[in-house]
């Protein structure tokens, strides 16, 4: 090859063909590829600065997970706090249930014949002859009740068949101690189960008379003994005071609630990581830089019972001074959940504020890596056609630049 010697022209042509055709090979994997700097060798500088802009928006982007995640954990503190918010606004209303039934509860004075006293045989309207059924009552026997300690003495007879219309029925003496206008008597027939005020569960087959003080004073029954009518009845000595209404049933939903509130509480974690829990629970910690030299650092709370006041223990609604002691306990509550809220709002605002400006950042790096590598389209296509136009010329001038040699071969035709 040495010994060809080529002319100056085609010389000059042939480099030129050889530098379209590595020019075309760049323009091609340029397109192919969509960069125009596909190594170091291409461009040192652009290469590695891309790189660098590429590896910090890959730090970032991962960032963005944790992010994310701690995100997702204030969301599930955030509906804790609202379930929470919810129960103890329950509370409230049973509270003030709890109140208006305590402001019912009544006590009455209330004198019952003994389990027993009556036997079976006394019918739905109280008759029977009670001299037949009890012997220790005769006709024209008679009882005294007294309202209240030293207070009037009435004396009742027990009828006979003559005065009474029913014989020596219990219902006729019913309607006697209904008649003084100071006492209210019923008959009560036992069900095995019914509990009387002073004498146990009313047994089945047996009548008891129950009497109550329209004043509310207690009762006392005299001349009680054998042989008279007051021993025959099986009244007692003295009224027993029975208190109806409260608001047990209201505490025990209290009770409840506040178990509740608990569970609620403990349940409000993701991924393990619970913000309300007091001491089983932890701060989260989220890194928002890549050199992890920045963190937001989101603090927890406690909203178990305990911590806000609303002790199992120690608010019970069944009583006046409990029900006042729980409305302040809730009322301390719901500003300590209002003011938690608060805090918890201000995190996430951090949190989705780093994330928005996280985001944005990466897509700018990525954005200016791109700018240092990838390739123009539209210019690398029109380039290959201004190349391809190139060589094919390039080609015609290296044919025209070979004439000369072939006319000087003709002389020796």
């Amino acid at each position: 090859m040495s010994s060809i010697t080529l002319t100056a022209a085609m010389r000059a042509n042939l480099l030129s063909l050889q530098q379209t055709g590595k020019d075309l090979s760049t323009t091609q994997l340029a397109l192919a590829t969509g960069n125009k700097v596909n190594s170091a060798l291409d461009n040192p500088v652009n290469f590695f600065a891309s790189q660098a802009l590429n590896q910090r928006a890959s730090s970032l982007s991962a960032l963005l997970d944790g992010m994310g995640q701690g995100i997702q954990t204030i969301q599930a503190t955030n509906q804790g706090i609202t379930s929470v918010t919810a129960l103890v606004n329950q509370l409230t209303s049973i509270a003030n249930t709890a109140k208006q039934d305590l402001a019912k509860v009544t006590t009455q004075q209330v004198l019952e014949t003994s389990g027993g006293a009556i036997p079976a045989g006394i019918n739905s309207a109280g008759v029977a002859d009670l001299t037949t059924a009890n012997t220790a009552i005769t006709a024209g026997s008679t009882f005294s009740l007294q309202d209240g300690v030293g207070g009037p003495v009435q004396d009742f007879t027990v009828a006979t068949a003559a005065n009474g219309g029913n014989g020596l029925s219990l219902q006729n003496v019913a309607d006697q101690i209904n008649g003084s206008g100071k006492y209210t008597a019923s008959i009560v027939y036992g069900d095995g189960t019914t509990v009387s005020a002073g004498t146990g569960v009313m047994q089945s087959g047996q009548a008891y008379l129950k009497v109550t003080s329209n004043d509310g004073a207690a009762i006392s029954a005299l001349d009680v003994g054998a042989g008279n009518a007051l021993a025959g009845l099986g009244f007692g000595a003295s009224s027993t005071a029975v208190t109806t209404g409260g608001a047990a049933a209201d505490n025990a939903a209290f009770q409840a609630v506040l178990t509740q509130i608990n569970a609620t509480v403990s349940d409000s974690n993701y991924q393990g990581n619970n913000l309300i829990a007091g001491a089983a629970g932890a701060d989260l910690v989220v890194q928002v830089n890549e050199l992890s030299t920045n963190a937001i650092t989101v603090t927890h709370a406690d909203l178990t019972t305990a911590s806000t006041g609303l002790n199992l223990a120690g608010n019970n609604v069944s009583t006046t001074g409990g029900v006042t002691a729980a409305i302040t306990a809730i009322n301390a509550a719901l500003s300590n959940l209002q003011t938690t809220a608060s805090g918890f709002a201000n995190s996430l605002s951090l949190l989705q504020n780093r994330q928005n400006f996280t985001t944005n950042l990466v897509n700018t790096l990525q954005d200016g890596a791109s700018q240092l590598t990838i390739a123009d389209k539209n210019q690398e296509g029109a380039q290959l056609l201004a190349l391809q136009t190139q060589q094919q010329l390039g080609i015609q001038a290296l044919s025209l630049s070979s004439q000369a040699n072939q006319s000087v071969l003709r002389l020796f035709a």
